[in-house]
């Protein structure tokens, strides 16, 4: 059984994934108690206590502290918490670090935090994270707290500090705060950021891709790309470092798919949309993005360094498009017909007052063409029109037709694109 369960601490409420906590119930407390429990289960609850033998007992330790706290302590226990805190000043900064997590999650909006536990709810496994050190624990600790913990990085499992243990009474209690400060508080970001998948695309010349991803997403690549998909947990991501690709994102608002290119960012939920960086040819250094279907956000460089989730953003729907220039700036959004979208993928390149060297660098990333161009002048002539990708012959036929230009054969086989006399 899956469900939200609420853990209280301090006085707030926080929902959070019980999935394992349901389970772990429904084990026996007492050793004259039966259990009722599928093989499933029990494999549950072992992963369950695997993933806590994973974590730090300093940490572990200073969570049952505050779960014993919330419970009321006795004399004697108080003075044993104290004892505790004085034997080291880490065990102190981990019990302060952990109070800190739990008000800044008690300033989080209860509705915020159920959305994002929902997604974790769903899992079919407890989340699996590296043992927590002192350094990504929180930003909160003290300078002496930096320090590394000499026995748990040589492998201890173990402490005389951790007062509890899986058998006992409390074990159903305990489990239940720890998970919700482990899994939702402490370990919430290394579980989010955790990869599903990671791949790294390079489509060479003269070739072209086409590819689904595991969360259903299409992308069909153009010659000459190199990009980098990487799945998380509660974000896709691509980085586009040359390239053009034409994106069919599937939906899942739970998961925004972000499209990193030069100084451009492009977040969708889903949607089909293009997006081109070039280094070389045509609007060298720019990004073009296009929408076919749907609607995609686009932010500048500036947002894209600071990771901003507001200011200059500009909006796409279908049979829209924008350059992003190579300093950031984002032009003004311009009609395109839906069907124009990605035309590479029906073996079409289209130039628009282009440059005929920007031109001709375009169509060589598809194979050869045996053009070159030596003037300057020449190469800056101004060229439109649509052409096949994969007839270099025809496009080279063509231009003393629309420019003026003449073709020269020379020696070493290659035609070379002169001014005409």
């Amino acid at each position: 059984m899956r469900c939200v369960g609420r853990f209280c601490g301090g006085g707030a409420v926080f929902p959070f994934s019980c999935v394992y906590i349901h389970k772990m119930s429904r084990f026996p407390q007492s050793p004259g108690e039966t259990s009722p429990a599928s093989f499933d289960e029990a494999a549950d609850a072992r992963e369950l206590e695997e993933f806590f033998r994973q974590q730090d007992p300093v940490d572990i330790a200073a969570v049952d502290w505050h779960t014993r706290q919330e419970n009321g302590l006795s004399e004697a226990e108080q003075a044993e918490f104290q004892q505790w805190l004085a034997a080291s000043p880490i065990h102190a900064a981990a019990f302060e670090n952990l109070n800190e997590g739990l008000a800044a999650m008690r300033a989080i909006p209860v509705a915020e935090v159920a959305a994002r536990t929902t997604q974790t709810s769903r899992l079919e496994a407890p989340p699996r994270m590296a043992p927590l050190s002192v350094a990504n624990a929180g930003s909160g600790r003290s300078a002496a707290a930096k320090a590394p913990r000499a026995g748990w990085q040589q492998g201890n499992r173990a402490s005389r500090w951790l007062p509890w243990n899986w058998s006992g009474p409390r074990q159903g209690a305990v489990a239940f705060c720890c998970v919700a400060l482990l899994a939702v508080g402490v370990g919430w970001h290394q579980w989010t950021q955790q990869l599903t998948f990671s791949h790294h695309f390079a489509v060479e010349r003269g070739q072209r891709q086409t590819v689904t991803l595991p969360d259903g997403s299409e992308m069909a690549i153009d010659a000459d790309t190199r990009a980098q998909v990487t799945l998380f947990r509660d974000h896709r991501e691509v980085r586009i470092a040359e390239g053009a690709v034409m994106f069919s994102v599937a939906p899942d608002s739970e998961k925004p798919f972000q499209v990193l290119a030069g100084p451009a960012r492009v977040t969708v939920v889903g949607t089909r949309f293009s997006v081109r960086y070039r280094n070389t040819g045509v609007d060298a250094g720019a990004v073009k993005v296009a929408v076919e279907e749907g609607h995609v956000r686009v932010a500048g460089s500036d947002e894209v360094k600071a990771d901003s989730q507001t200011g200059n953003e500009t909006d796409l729907t279908a049979g829209q498009g924008v350059t992003i220039a190579i300093d950031g700036g984002v032009a003004s959004v311009v009609a395109v017909a839906p069907n124009t979208v990605g035309l590479w993928r029906k073996g079409l390149v289209r130039f628009e007052n282009s440059r005929l060297g920007d031109a001709l660098v375009e169509l060589e990333r598809y194979g050869s063409t045996g053009l070159y161009i030596r003037d300057p002048a020449v190469a800056a002539m101004p060229l439109g029109g649509s052409f096949r990708i994969d007839r270099p012959a025809e496009f080279a036929r063509m231009l003393p037709e629309i420019l003026p230009v003449q073709l020269l054969r020379r020696g070493d086989g290659r035609t070379e694109i002169a001014k005409r006399p």
